[in-house]
């Protein structure tokens, strides 16, 4: 049985392994609380390799002083894993509530005052002793090896309070550092043969990494996706710039139904003279709004030039495009011609064929209200 121990115990190392080195790449975040988690990680591993070690000698003929130093950091090394766990769940509960570090002490000082018995019950023989080259445990055994359910009783004492901040996900992964351990004390009383501390130590913080690096991915992808649509929004309007017009022309292919229309702002050049560029900046997010108002739902709204807009239909009815242009010449005459429109639809032509048909009109119908409303041309 023992045996079978310290081979999954083994395997288990290498998964370690595998995990340090994984966190030896940066993480983009929380990177503090990489640091305690690749220490957890550590002492996890160690812990790991010392147990193993402790079955494969307890089953030969190794010396005394080796079997007792290597069993000494055997059982020792599970309270620093406590601690730094403790420690690495308290920077995590403090992303999302405002809990002191002093939360650790106990942890630390009952781990502590364990370490010590265990030397002790050592050094007198209560613990564990060793006899012909056997590991033979002492009346202290039961009591030292249940003690650090004191401080999975706490730690668990600290998620529950935390629950509300934490969320159910990030508690159930954080809990698993108690459940398991847990379960194996539970074991371990049954069959006293069992000992799996290390082991499932080794699953919770199997367990842990996977999730980190879920949010690592998630992240990324995050980021990713805020960079994307920065590269295509105009960051005036927050439309689309004329990348994400390009973008939107590409989506088009292959659609029928495709509608065009075409915007250039009205007397924007007299506003930015005799009012200034903000009152200019104003002025170009005014008809963004009303662009909004019409084709929210119905299209690609973009801004491809200081004073230009182009909207893109796909999929759309001719009566609902007349509709929606009917739409938009009201809102503009509400809003003092704001600007001149052209517009163009086809249920075969490509986008870009049908922007130049847009644009042309839109030139034509500037030409009329420079000529109704006496405005000093600019030029085209």
């Amino acid at each position: 049985m023992t045996l079978r121990i310290a081979s999954a115990e083994i395997v288990s190392i290498l998964f370690m392994m595998i995990i340090l080195g994984s966190l030896r790449n940066k993480s983009e975040i929380y990177k503090n609380e990489q640091k305690v988690f690749l220490m957890l990680t550590l002492s996890t591993t160690l812990g790991l390799f010392f147990d193993a070690l402790s079955y494969i000698l307890d089953a030969g003929t190794a010396g005394s002083i080796s079997l007792i130093i290597v069993n000494t950091m055997a059982f020792s090394l599970i309270h620093v894993c406590i601690i730094v766990f403790t420690f690495y769940m308290i920077m995590i509960i403090r992303h999302t509530k405002k809990i002191s570090f002093k939360m650790i002490y106990p942890v630390v000082i009952f781990s502590g005052l364990n370490i010590l018995w265990i030397v002790i019950g050592i050094c007198n023989g209560q613990f564990f002793s060793v006899q012909q080259h056997k590991l033979v445990y002492g009346p202290w055994r039961d009591i030292l090896t249940a003690m650090p359910i004191v401080c999975f009783i706490y730690i668990l004492f600290l998620l529950l309070i935390s629950f509300k901040s934490l969320g159910r996900r990030n508690t159930l992964v954080l809990g698993s550092f108690v459940i398991f351990p847990l379960w194996a004390a539970l074991i371990l009383f049954v069959v006293p043969q069992l000992q799996l501390g290390y082991l499932t130590t080794a699953l919770s913080c199997s367990v842990i990494f996977t999730y980190i690096r879920r949010e690592e991915i998630t992240e990324a992808h995050l980021r990713e996706q805020i960079m994307n649509e920065l590269s295509i929004k105009d960051t005036l309007t927050g439309l689309l710039n004329r990348r994400g017009f390009n973008e939107a022309v590409k989506s088009a292919a292959g659609h029928s139904g495709i509608g065009i229309v075409f915007c250039d702002l009205n007397a924007l050049k007299y506003v930015n003279d005799n009012h200034g560029h903000e009152a200019g900046d104003a002025y170009i997010r005014r008809f963004a709004d009303i662009l909004r108002s019409v084709y929210q739902d119905a299209g690609s709204i973009c801004r491809i030039s200081g004073d230009e807009f182009v909207i893109l239909l796909c999929d759309i009815t001719k009566d609902r495009f007349l509709q929606l242009r009917d739409a938009l010449n009201s809102a503009i005459e509400k809003n003092d011609r704001i600007a001149s429109v052209g517009y163009a639809y086809d249920n075969d032509r490509p986008a870009m064929e049908l922007l130049t048909d847009a644009e042309q009109e839109m030139y034509n119908n500037k030409d009329r209200y420079y000529v109704e409303t006496g405005a000093k041309r600019r030029g085209r």
